[in-house]
């Protein structure tokens, strides 16, 4: 008599119908425990166990008793309430079963960690940066009611007011000036300041240090108050009292009198800057990355060095910065008599403290203001890498779970909910979220940094201290989870009984566009349009760089020499000494930012124009900057030459000449007066005329942001004063050129500072943020598409998962590998074409708006977004044919065998 073999699969499913007689135990429970039991089971049979004694012993370690169970399961119920109630209870098993199933299938869960890892850091880098460059100034107290005032002259609006003299405004107008502000109906508080950001030496009697960024204020009670720097040792009513008492910021202090400085060493020091002597009443704190403003050292003076200040005003409650502009405007003849009387004078302007950085590009600012694109573009980025992310995890979830099938099938058999089985894939996702938090810190810890220097940000480094941060993680390692696992377990739990034991979960027909192939066409468009903007990105920076700007800017020195002409002399004198110095010269200084115009008009007629600068060269500046112009003569024989003249630039000659029906050989002799608007008092002349005594091409002195206006380009022989020297030199001495130029410079200004600049940095600089923004395109589109070649392995595993039988009846069949390869690359072309039709508008629009911010850019050309297809096509068909290579190099009989 033969004994039939021990069937585990009916043995557990009759326990498991045993189980569901107690109608407190819900099917999901019991089949989590036939579960627990089929790993007991299979645990004692590896240690060779009979299979009969295996069962026994796995079922009572699993329940010992079922009846105790169920009467557990009942007080359990009447304590639960609905969905969170169910969950709670059968987490632990979710959890078992997710985890077990992570180590299943290691290969695909990594490439699912990997995958979730980069687009979470991206996402979390962003937030980040984002949260930074929009929390500026916000440290102040009040700070909504804080506004900065500002002014419209000449059509340009200025980030500071002017006084009424100028350099020459006395303490007492100065004084006057200030208090008439504050004063204006709405103001509660006001202070004006300056910052010199020239270096200056400090000497404290012992050391004779160099330092930048000297405020000075005559507001010093009004300067600490409206924006609440913090205060750490000293007096304030000495500063705030006293003249020519000084405020170091804690850095300054500690460069000063050491890392263990103390209120004893510092505070009541006397100290002396340029030749004025100060005494130290305090410290404050250092002021914060995040400020519009920066300062080492606060100087109390009755009089501000300067031609105007930075003014800013506390509102009073109740009133915004309308009704104070209004007041002011109103005020301003007690304010700037002078300025009321101008017509140029186009009224006060005040920004919100916190929109400075942001929302304001004024000439003059303290610090480059930021760019609200380049926020746009860093989340547009970073969510493109995101939603790469929850595609990749949907596509490669479907495809590591095509094998539960038989899993799914029987626990709806045994009365599992849709529900319930969703539950299970929700939590997986969740589950394998939240195992990538220790490899996110670590990312972050070692990004953070990197990310700071390159982009010239403060975001905390030790932001994994901060509750906000790990309150930021966790939702969206939450967010993310559920975003990726929601249709995995929709699509999965959704399926009917009778098709999860068919084989194929999904049938693969190729004719209908399925969700699948929306997922995706999605990645297509999102890698298509990210590859395209960096193609353009970095095209326009490489236009920029190419460009022809009207000068020389290779091998070109500029000097700060601050100095009257003879002391310039002395200096050109040595240099000129120096082998491999081509020309040496002074004036205005290339590849600078907009500063004010000027108004003028042709003599003899009416039509007034305010969109001219004024630049200013010497003969031998002119000279070594290869400016075309109609008096090379001269530049050749400058000793032969006017001592002074004026040229006008080509646009300004076309303007002139269009305006007023004149040839332009015609315009040489004419008379231009500048700021007409002016009277002399004494002789009655109007404003300051020149004559016309040539041209010159015209030069890009700002970036190529700004378009070329008319320039009255003013050339001398001698000046009074030289600021900037220029020089030429030959790039054999390249590696040399500062060495030789600073000793020649210590020569007549041994007690100076030398300080230089290259004109090709002065260039560059002009263009930083959009060279960080062309890095930051390439390296995230190398991350992009590292994301989405992950996925593309995981859909091409996917499909060949589905198409194993269909491989190897083809290649038993005669089918070539190329074929085959072939086949499978050919459904994408396709998706791609489609992808690209979507992407390319998209994309064309954002970078029209972009570019639109240059006055000289590309042309937007449509074979850029071909190429960027035909690279994701090249990258993508690469990634899916390395897959299908694996699959078809499998023997096809073991296909044939699977059942699918």
């Amino acid at each position: 008599m033969s004994t039939q073999p021990f069937n585990v699969d009916k043995a557990i499913s009759d326990w498991q119908k045993a189980l569901l007689k107690y109608h407190s135990i819900d099917p999901e429970f019991a089949e989590e425990l036939a579960s627990g039991l089929r790993d007991r089971y299979d645990a004692l049979l590896k240690d060779g166990i009979a299979a009969e004694d295996a069962f026994a012993r796995a079922r009572k370690k699993t329940i010992a008793d079922p009846n105790q169970l169920a009467r557990e399961m009942s007080d359990v119920k009447s304590r639960s309430t609905g969905f969170l109630g169910d969950l709670a209870f059968l987490l632990p098993n979710y959890l078992k079963i997710g985890w077990r199933n992570l180590g299943r299938k290691s290969f695909y869960n990594l490439i699912n960690l990997t995958s979730l890892t980069i687009g979470i850091v991206c996402a979390v880098l962003a937030i980040l940066y984002i949260d930074y460059e929009t929390s500026f100034d916000d440290f102040v107290p009040e700070s909504e009611r804080i506004y900065r005032v500002g002014q419209n002259l000449r059509s340009q609006e200025y980030s500071m007011i002017g006084f009424e003299d100028y350099n020459s405004s006395t303490a007492e107008k100065q004084q006057i000036h200030i208090d008439a502000i504050r004063k204006a109906t709405g103001v509660e508080a006001a202070c004006q300041f300056f910052i010199f950001d020239n270096p200056q030496y400090i000497n404290t009697g012992e050391d004779r240090l160099e330092t930048t960024k000297i405020l000075q204020t005559n507001t010093p009670n009004s300067f600490l108050e409206l924006f609440g720097w913090e205060w750490i040792v000293g007096s304030k009513e000495q500063f705030t009292n006293d003249p020519r008492t000084v405020l170091f910021t804690e850095s300054e202090a500690e460069r000063f009198y050491g890392m263990d400085w103390n209120a004893d060493k510092v505070i009541g020091q006397s100290i002396v800057i340029d030749t004025t002597a100060f005494t130290i009443a305090g410290v404050l704190k250092d002021v914060p990355s995040n400020s519009h403003l920066d300062f080492n050292v606060v100087i109390h003076q009755r009089r501000i060095d300067y031609w105007g200040a930075r003014t800013y005003v506390k509102a009073a409650n109740g009133t915004d910065g309308t009704a104070i502009k209004r007041n002011l405007d109103l005020k301003i003849g007690e304010i700037n008599p002078r300025l009321s009387r101008s017509e140029l004078f186009g009224g006060f302007t005040l920004d919100r403290l916190q929109d400075i950085h942001l929302n304001s590009d004024k000439l003059y600012e303290i610090k480059p203001p930021g760019d609200k694109q380049y926020l746009y573009i860093f989340s547009i980025i970073s969510s493109i890498i995101l939603l790469l992310t929850i595609s990749n995890y949907t596509n490669l979830s479907i495809a590591m779970n095509a094998s539960r099938m038989r899993e799914i099938g029987m626990r709806k058999i045994f009365g599992a909910s849709q529900v319930s089985v969703s539950k299970q894939f929700l939590i997986e996702a969740l589950l394998i979220a939240l195992l990538s938090t220790p490899l996110i810190i670590v990312l972050l810890i070692f990004i953070i940094p990197r990310l700071n220097a390159f982009m010239g940000v403060a975001i905390a480094t030790d932001f994994w201290a901060q509750g906000s941060f790990w309150l930021l993680l966790i939702s969206l390692l939450i967010l993310v989870g559920l975003l990726s696992g929601l249709y995995p377990s929709i699509f999965l739990s959704n399926r009917k009984i009778t098709s999860l034991f068919k084989g194929n979960m999904v049938k693969d027909r190729s004719s209908s566009f399925t969700v699948r192939k929306a997922i995706i066409t999605f990645q297509f468009g999102l890698l298509i349009g990210l590859c395209s903007l960096t193609l353009f990105v970095n095209n326009q920076l490489e236009f920029i760089s190419d460009k022809d700007l009207g000068y020389q800017k290779e091998n070109i020195l500029y000097v700060d020499i601050n100095s009257n002409w003879e002391t310039f002399t002395a200096f050109r004198n040595e240099l000129n000494s120096i082998s491999g110095i081509t020309g040496v010269g002074t004036g205005s200084d290339m590849g600078t930012t907009p500063y004010n115009q000027t108004t003028y008009r042709l003599k003899d007629t009416d039509q007034v124009f305010d969109d001219a600068y004024n630049v200013y060269f010497d003969y031998a500046s002119l000279k070594l900057l290869g400016i075309e112009t109609s008096i090379l003569d001269y530049l050749d024989n400058p000793l032969n030459a006017p001592s002074n003249i004026v040229l006008i630039n080509e646009t300004a000659a076309q303007k002139l000449s269009t305006q007023f029906n004149i040839p332009k050989e015609d315009l040489i002799g004419r008379t231009i007066i500048e700021e007409p608007e002016y009277t002399d008092e004494e002789t009655g002349e109007v404003g300051f005329p020149f004559q016309i005594g040539g041209f010159t091409s015209d030069i890009n002195v700002f970036s190529l942001k700004e378009k070329i206006t008319p320039m009255f380009v003013r050339v001398y022989r001698q000046s009074d004063y030289a600021y900037l020297a220029s020089i030429s030199y030959d790039e054999s001495i390249s590696e040399t050129v500062l060495q030789s130029v600073e000793a020649a410079f210590k020569k007549v200004k041994p007690n100076d500072t030398f300080m230089y600049e290259f004109l090709t940095q002065n260039v560059n600089a002009l263009y930083e943020q959009e060279q960080k923004i062309g890095r930051l395109c390439v390296y995230f589109s190398v991350i992009a598409f590292l994301v989405a070649i992950l996925g593309l392995i995981a859909l091409t595993a996917y499909l060949t998962t589905l198409k194993r039988k269909e491989i190897g009846m083809r290649k038993i069949l005669g089918a070539s590998t190329l074929g085959i390869v072939k086949l499978f690359n050919k459904e994408y072309l396709p998706l791609l074409v489609f992808a690209f039709f979507v992407a390319a508008p998209v994309t064309y629009l954002g970078v029209s708006r972009w570019l639109s911010t240059f006055a000289y850019r590309i042309d937007i050309n449509l074979m850029v977004f071909l190429l960027a297809t035909v690279l994701t096509l090249a990258i993508s068909s690469a990634a899916v044919s390395l897959v299908t290579l694996r699959v078809i190099r499998s023997e096809p009989v073991e296909a044939l065998r699977e059942e699918q």
